[in-house]
């Protein structure tokens, strides 16, 4: 994908149809993650990419309180200028703008936090080696991708809605997406790399598609509640978190 495709997305704009639950689920993935640096002891923290903004803003908050470095690489020079433009980060963050392919970090790291990422990129299995090798002896890489086996989507399939639980439709496609995920292929990249998978929960339980849960208009503490749910179910959350260390 080059730099005009990433400058170009168009599914950070309010309007995109999953704008809202993108939003949801980022919240409650960062403050996990953020939870979990906090547990591990992490003081040297990378991002790939800066998306919507709100991992950014939630994890630069870490520095000083834990963290002693906090880099972002990203490749769009537009979503590095809008990050800036809204000063939320804290100055102290790095903010590099440079391919995932082609970055290096200075030094060691505890945590590469790649949420949301290989379902865009080319090669996923390059970028999961590369980053592992960056690793300090005890860090981890946070993912998060979607899932193909969501709830929502093997009730749409059972119901004949949906040929292909992996086929993209466009929304996907408006996001970046090349490809979905499930459990399997997911632990199968990491193993593959070298690593293990040292915890795993889903984000978002949804038990139908968010056009028909928008007209519910579901009470937050409902949002809220598929979130901690979802936790225990990784095989049909929305999306899937895993930690992968050496």
């Amino acid at each position: 994908m080059g730099v005009e495709d990433l400058d170009g997305a168009t599914g950070y704009r309010p309007d995109f149809p999953f704008h809202d639950e993108n939003l949801a689920m980022l919240t409650w993935y960062s403050r996990r993650l953020a939870e979990r640096l906090r547990e591990r002891g992490a003081r040297r923290v990378l991002s790939l990419g800066i998306g919507h903004q709100v991992v950014s803003r939630n994890l630069g908050v870490l520095l000083g309180r834990g963290v002693d470095w906090y880099a972002i690489v990203e490749g769009s020079a537009s979503r590095i200028a809008d990050l800036r433009k809204g000063g939320d980060v804290p100055p102290a963050v790095e903010v590099v703008h440079a391919y995932f392919e082609d970055y290096a970090p200075p030094h060691a790291v505890d945590a590469v936090e790649m949420g949301f990422v290989l379902e865009h990129v080319k090669d996923p299995a390059l970028l999961v080696r590369r980053y592992a090798g960056y690793l300090s002896p005890d860090g981890f890489l946070a993912i998060a991708v979607p899932n193909a086996r969501s709830l929502h989507r093997l009730v749409g399939h059972r119901a004949g809605l949906l040929d292909d639980l992996h086929g993209l439709s466009e929304h996907d496609r408006a996001l970046g997406h090349r490809r979905y995920f499930d459990l399997d292929s997911l632990r199968r990249l990491v193993e593959d790399a070298g690593l293990r998978a040292s915890a795993c929960e889903g984000i978002l339980l949804k038990p139908l598609t968010t056009g028909q849960l928008s007209r519910l208009d579901l009470d937050a503490r409902v949002v809220e509640a598929f979130c901690e749910i979802g936790v225990g179910y990784p095989e049909i959350a929305n999306a899937i978190y895993l930690e992968a260390c050496r």
